[in-house]
């Protein structure tokens, strides 16, 4: 993990020290002429009309990034693909949210981001991402209902798989809805439904995806902060390029707890198992699935955050095979000081993309992909913070039959970056 003479070079380029500079104190300047008129910032942060909450924010940051096209070091990849390019990057973004409703139970709200990235030596590759949310949630008597859509235009560097890197627009949808009744004090039933698309504009290298899920399931209540579960599954995943398309039918069960496990333990755990059938072939294999989301805390100022899941995936970079993936991720994040306004976090994760059980050209094929990264956050005010951090990723694929073979490649990153609104 030792960095490269062009991230050292990028971290000592003047342009990103003064940018910065230029972003903070105009900022700065800003909020005091606003306190200098008697205006605080909850007046321009956090507005309130009736049972409206619209709170507006705003983010700038610099990133030196020492391999921006995801390029492999070796002889082979430099031929085909050209060498590792680094860039400095300054990102600019905005958004608000808006709430209605008097409590968590009963609510409505909407919000929209926009987030631009300025290469300074790679401008032709600049570009902007759109994203907007809704989110409701209703309780009625025994009666639960919450709904979450979410869609985004993505335009910016599209990579991190096999050898594929391309700029081009994507939209990605994501729909949630969920609808519970108590049948007992401490029993329910519940019905949920996902549905995720990602579709790719004039992109010719990589994959239109597109997936749907039903589930029904029984909760029951062990205690206030503890709850049992158990449900089934079925949905359809699709993947489509150049006008073909192919399918897989899953069928899951799985059962699960949530809530808290200990005084200082919370989280998720389930476990189940997934089959997974060709709507071409028909032939499928099963896999066991798994989601652990547990948090644990190691005294008064330490959290310990363990995630991992295991499943069938869909591939946006292989046209016709699905896969097993599992990803591990740690993170641990400390409160620093006695004013606890500091705060310092370490993480590791791991991705591991199996292809075994695939037919056709992605068989025998595997991905893995390891990240490690720290932070070091300042809480300058309730509605202002600071972040400096640093990460460390290495992708690999081996790919019998290619070219290639395999691909191999690093990506270091430097962040600074400054965050306003509440």
């Amino acid at each position: 993990m030792q960095l490269s003479d062009d991230m050292m070079r990028w971290i000592q380029y003047p342009m990103m020290a003064k940018s910065f500079q230029r972003l903070v104190l105009c900022g700065m300047a800003c909020l005091c002429a606003a306190g200098a008129h008697g205006i605080e910032p909850e007046d321009f942060l956090h507005y309130k009309i009736g049972n409206w909450h619209f709170r507006p924010h705003a983010s700038t940051s610099l990133t030196a990034n020492d391999n921006i096209f995801f390029r492999d070091s070796s002889a082979e990849s430099e031929a085909l693909f050209g060498p590792k390019e680094g860039d400095v990057i300054t990102q600019l973004g905005t958004g608000f949210q808006a709430a209605l409703g008097r409590n968590d139970i009963n609510t409505f709200g909407f919000g929209y981001d926009y987030l631009h990235r300025f290469y300074t030596d790679h401008s032709e590759v600049s570009s902007g991402d759109h994203a907007g949310q809704v989110a409701a949630s209703i309780e009625r008597g025994k009666v639960r209902f919450s709904t979450a859509h979410s869609v985004s235009l993505q335009t910016g560097i599209q990579g991190g798989n096999a050898q594929f890197v391309e700029q081009n627009d994507r939209f990605i949808f994501s729909d949630q809805l969920r609808v519970s009744v108590d049948i007992t004090p401490k029993s329910d039933l519940y019905l949920s439904g996902t549905y995720g698309m990602t579709k790719q504009v004039d992109s010719i290298q990589f994959n239109d995806i597109e997936s749907w899920n039903v589930a029904g399931g029984y909760g029951f209540g062990y205690s206030e902060k503890l709850r049992f579960f158990a449900q089934t599954s079925y949905g359809e995943q699709i993947s489509s390029r150049l006008g073909r398309s192919w399918g897989w039918d899953t069928l899951g069960v799985s059962v699960g707890a949530e809530g808290e496990f200990t005084d200082k333990l919370t989280g998720t755990v389930q476990l189940g198992y997934q089959q997974q059938t060709s709507q071409m072939t028909g032939n499928g294999g099963g896999t066991p699935t798994v989601t652990l989301e547990l948090e644990q805390l190691l005294g008064r100022r330490t959290l310990l955050t363990l995630a991992y899941t295991r499943r069938n995936q869909m591939n946006i970079d292989a046209v016709s095979a699905a896969s097993v993936s599992d990803s591990f991720r740690l993170n641990l994040s400390r409160a620093l000081g006695n004013r606890q306004k500091w705060f310092a976090s370490i993480f590791a994760s791991l991705w591991q993309n199996d292809f075994s059980g695939a037919q056709g050209p992605g068989s025998n094929r595997s991905d893995q992909a390891l990240s490690l990264g720290t932070s070091l956050d300042y809480r300058i005010q309730e509605w202002m913070s600071a972040q400096l951090s640093y990460s460390y990723a290495d992708f690999s694929a081996q790919l019998p039959g290619w070219a290639l073979g395999g691909i191999d490649y690093q990506v270091n990153q430097v962040s600074l970056s400054l965050s306003f609104g509440f």
